[in-house]
């Protein structure tokens, strides 16, 4: 990819929370949701992702995204996708894994990025998210987290980003579905069509509001209106 020494790009690193513990057939299966959940988001956000979600490690994931506007919005929704897609039921426990991500936003330029391989970039926006995603070592460090040099406002949208994903630490997987309809600006009527059995916008309703949408899209709308200016 041809690379803008100007422009300011975002790059997403996660990783998945006590993903060693998990049993092999669940660990297997988080590689095929965050291919689907990469191809989810280009089809609702065209031309922010240039290439596909990259996975490492077995456990790690990277992303590049071409507008950091949408930064934290991408971030949420791979947060709910992956929260309302993974879960399944612990044969041993007969209780249900819950599998989440955390995850570390960083913005700034890039060098360059090899053809289909994020996780081979560099520049100030991979650095600035692999280091945040290094030090996030325990849950007081928080889930999601943003890295910006040279901008007075970086602590301010890091602390949105960082209360953002506090909210999304206790989505269930049907506050989760219903965000991730929500994040794409959708009516209750669409986000309800994303059961098998189609749920009322009344119920769509609830799940919104036990999962503090309005709260999250305040914060939202804070942090792109910040980032624009930028």
């Amino acid at each position: 990819m041809k690379t803008a020494p100007e422009k300011i790009y975002a790059v997403i690193t996660g990783d998945f929370i006590g993903f060693s513990d998990l049993p092999a057939e669940v660990r297997q299966n988080m590689y095929f949701i965050l291919k689907k959940c990469g191809t989810a988001l280009s089809e609702a956000f065209p031309g922010i992702m240039p290439y596909e979600v990259d996975v490492f490690r077995g456990d790690g994931w990277q992303v590049l995204l071409t507008d950091a506007v949408f930064s934290l919005r991408a971030a949420l929704y791979f947060r709910a996708y992956i929260k309302a897609h993974s879960h399944g039921k612990n044969p041993e426990q007969n209780s249900e894994q819950k599998i989440d991500s955390r995850l570390a936003i960083g913005v700034g330029p890039i060098d360059y990025v090899p053809d289909n391989r994020v996780s081979a970039g560099d520049g100030a926006a991979f650095r600035l998210s692999g280091k945040m995603i290094e030090q996030m070592t325990s849950p007081k460090f928080g889930t999601m987290r943003l890295a910006m040099s040279g901008f007075d406002e970086a602590d301010l949208l890091d602390g949105i980003v960082r209360m953002s994903g506090a909210f999304a630490d206790f989505w269930t997987d049907k506050q989760s579905l219903a965000m991730t309809g929500a994040l794409q600006g959708w009516t209750r009527k669409q986000i309800g069509g994303l059961w098998k059995d189609t749920i009322s916008p009344q119920a769509v309703g609830k799940h919104l509001d036990r999962a503090n949408w309005y709260a999250v899209d305040h914060g939202l709308r804070a942090f792109e209106g910040a980032m624009l200016k930028l």
